[in-house]
């Protein structure tokens, strides 16, 4: 039974809006007496799961598919033979097709119970047209959303059904162009405003790919790893920082109103579940 687990959720959160949802899920399942531990990724696969774990990962929607390190880190975990139940949580603000189908394969063939998976409509980061009112009328039907799939979660009904295996293979592809166009291409257009930026050091504390660097002026620089996640923009405290590719993109970014800068650059630490 679900009330009898615990639960490990590890997200990712660019602007915020992941980890907002992360953090009403976890209310949510408390009070179903199901406690929810939230880590933050990049960090190390788990290494030794309890059986009364259930595993969660929460992201949000890059190319139809997960962030390409999210995607890295769930090929990652460990084969097993205990059927781990898992639920993913996904945030975005259009569509997303290579979530649940190329996840539940992949989940499935390293011995992993796809238990429950769930998409949420969030505020865009992009092409961010609404006001803060807009936004949080959003987020509040989010959170009645999140509500629901708790309830369903700890009553048990849930389903993530599998999809055609040929969606693993556009999920590979839409990966590989992500990683070329937006990390490559579009990542190096980033640059820091001499005139606004105070060379504090957040952006590069913020970087989840170790993607930026504070040159011998102190000034920060991007390299070829950038995964579009638009935490130094959006969260940049002068607003120095823009990109020169991306010009569509208004500056600064959206950026959840509930979720500060240090709520995203916790240090993560390998676990064993021993420790709840």
């Amino acid at each position: 039974m679900i009330l009898k687990k615990k639960i490990f959720l590890y997200f990712f959160s660019g602007t915020g809006n992941t980890l907002w949802v992360s953090k009403i899920f976890a209310e949510e399942m408390r009070k179903y007496g199901t406690e929810t531990k939230i880590l933050p990724l990049p960090c190390p696969p788990p290494g030794i799961i309890d059986d009364d774990t259930i595993l969660a990962v929460a992201f949000p929607v890059y190319a139809q598919t997960a962030p390409p390190f999210v995607c890295d880190w769930l090929r990652s975990l460990p084969e097993t033979k205990k059927e781990t139940p898992v639920i993913m949580l996904s945030t975005f603000a259009g569509s997303s097709g290579l979530v649940k189908g190329p996840f539940h394969h992949l989940l499935s063939k390293k011995g992993y119970t796809p238990l429950a998976v769930r998409e949420f409509i969030m505020p865009p980061n992009y092409f961010h047209k609404y006001g803060e009112d807009r936004n949080s009328q959003i987020r509040e039907r989010a959170k009645l959303a999140i509500a629901d799939f708790a309830r369903e979660v700890s009553g048990g009904k849930t389903k993530w059904t599998s999809r055609p295996a040929f969606l693993n293979i556009l999920q590979l592809v839409a990966q590989k162009i992500f990683r070329h166009g937006g990390s490559g291409w579009f990542g190096k257009g980033f640059r820091a405003d001499k005139a606004k930026c105070t060379k504090c050091g957040l952006c590069m504390k913020l970087c989840p790919v170790d993607n930026i660097n504070l040159a011998g002026d102190g000034y920060p620089g991007w390299g070829g790893r950038c995964q579009q996640c638009l935490r130094c923009i959006t969260y940049c405290p002068t607003s120095a920082i823009s990109n020169f590719r991306m010009r569509l993109v208004a500056y600064p970014g959206y950026k959840c109103a509930e979720i500060k800068a240090a709520d995203l650059i916790r240090e993560a630490q390998p676990q064993t579940f021993t420790d709840f």
